[in-house]
């Protein structure tokens, strides 16, 4: 197989209609009435986009925990009826199971289904499978096989399908709470006298809606932001790690390329806690010690606030376990930025660590002496993607969600305790012990 034609249908298309088909496959949700028309229409796109001739969408039967062909492109009749995967059974059933993507170049040679062979009517023995997946909770999968150009799937191909099963998974789940909502809003009408019961679910899910047209929102932006930045960001860290073996002994440019590249460091967690923010991105294996994040996290904002003439202070307690690197600097670097954005100049942020033994958790505090947080304003509105109170020029509102996603991916808890002109303090309470997602 000629691997260097993986991606010959995509490298052909220019980058703007690159991106006009993906947002095209993105965006179907505006143009389709139910679950099984958006199914097809993202099925038929994604097969144009790759210039594949065959694919199938399974859907997650809650009831059988079987899987259930609900969409499909190039299969024959016989194939499609009836078809069914169990968990765990061939390429879509492993997906399914292990719920990361897979990209087979053989299916003939591919040494994780040695028992397993491709169907006559196939034209190539390449495929590429992804979840469809909402967080943890797997709605299907996606199958790509057979381009036009007889050539294999890459690893490039795997990525972009990757981002592009997330969004389907969104969409899915926006249009099954509209019919739920239609639904809803049907039967106020009918049983007038449980109207409040009706109107308070009917709330519930309006604010559902909202919370994933926005997830998908940034979903579409956090999958443009890593096409554009990562390329060059790579290659700029490369060129910085070069010159810094060629430098010698000039401590002073040294210091300056280490600082650039602590810096190209931070964009690059930027671009993963974006991503974080609609779907899980990969764990780092490493384990970090909290006591280094905090210094760390001080010192990324520590220019803002010498600016402002805010003073920050640590309090470390001794015996801070390690955690793995799933992104607790950005939880703290956030929170201590938003305490310097509330404050007026003199005002002071406290950030404390604390190991707590009895219950294997360790506590991470934040707090100012700023204004506070209104009582007309409902505290678990903050962490909502794009709710601020900043001005324009000062944030978008994504700070606090991606906290609350990265807490999330901890199995941690995060509480904010705040008063009119009293201050806000945010704790966050991290498991010594995360299972893995």
């Amino acid at each position: 197989m000629n691997k260097g034609m993986s991606q010959d249908h995509i490298q052909q298309l220019t980058e703007s209609d690159l991106f006009k088909q993906v947002s095209d496959i993105c965006a179907v949700v505006n143009t389709v009435t139910d679950v099984q028309q958006l199914l097809e229409v993202s099925l038929s796109r994604t097969l144009r986009l790759f210039g594949a001739r065959r694919g199938s969408v399974f859907i997650m039967d809650e009831n059988t925990k079987c899987l259930l062909l609900k969409a499909a492109e190039g299969l024959q009749q016989t194939e499609v009826n009836q078809m069914m995967k169990r968990i765990g059974e061939g390429v879509v059933g492993r997906v399914a199971e292990q719920k990361i993507p897979i990209v087979v170049e053989n299916i003939e040679t591919d040494e994780r289904f040695v028992n397993y062979r491709a169907r006559k009517s196939y034209q190539t023995p390449s495929f590429i499978c992804a979840p469809l997946l909402i967080k943890d909770h797997l709605i299907g999968v996606i199958n790509i096989t057979d381009k036009l150009s007889g050539a294999g799937f890459g690893r490039a191909d795997l990525q972009l399908l990757d981002f592009l099963a997330m969004q389907i998974a969104l969409n899915y789940r926006r249009i099954e709470l509209y019919e739920r909502f239609r639904s809803i809003l049907k039967r106020s009408e009918e049983l007038k006298n449980e109207l409040g019961k009706s109107s308070q679910e009917t709330t519930k899910l309006r604010r559902q809606i909202i919370a994933h047209e926005r997830l998908a929102t940034v979903g579409k932006m956090a999958g443009g932001i890593a096409h554009e930045f990562n390329n060059p960001l790579d290659g700029v860290l490369r060129y910085t790690n070069l010159c810094l073996k060629q430098v010698g002994d000039d401590e002073v440019i040294r210091s300056y390329l280490l600082e650039i590249k602590n810096g190209l460091n931070r964009m690059t967690t930027i671009v993963r806690n974006l991503l974080a923010c609609s779907r899980r991105s990969e764990k780092p294996l490493q384990m970090i010690r909290p006591d280094v994040v905090v210094d760390q996290a001080i010192q990324a904002v520590q220019s803002e606030a010498q600016h402002k003439n805010v003073r920050i202070e640590k309090e470390v307690g001794p015996g801070l376990p390690d955690l793995k690197d799933l992104g607790l600097e950005s939880i703290l670097v956030n929170l201590l930025r938003n305490a310097v954005d509330a404050l007026k100049p003199g005002g002071l942020v406290k950030i404390s660590a604390v190991h707590l033994e009895h219950n294997g958790h360790v506590v991470f505090q934040v707090a100012d002496n700023g204004p506070g947080i209104p009582d007309s304003e409902d505290p678990s509105k903050i962490f909502e993607p794009f709710y601020t109170t900043k001005d324009m020029e000062k944030g978008c509102g994504l700070g606090l969600t991606i906290v609350s996603e990265i807490v999330k991916s901890y199995q941690g808890q995060i509480q904010v305790e705040s008063a009119p002109g009293e201050g806000a303090t945010f704790i966050v309470t991290i498991p010594i012990e995360t299972r893995d997602l």
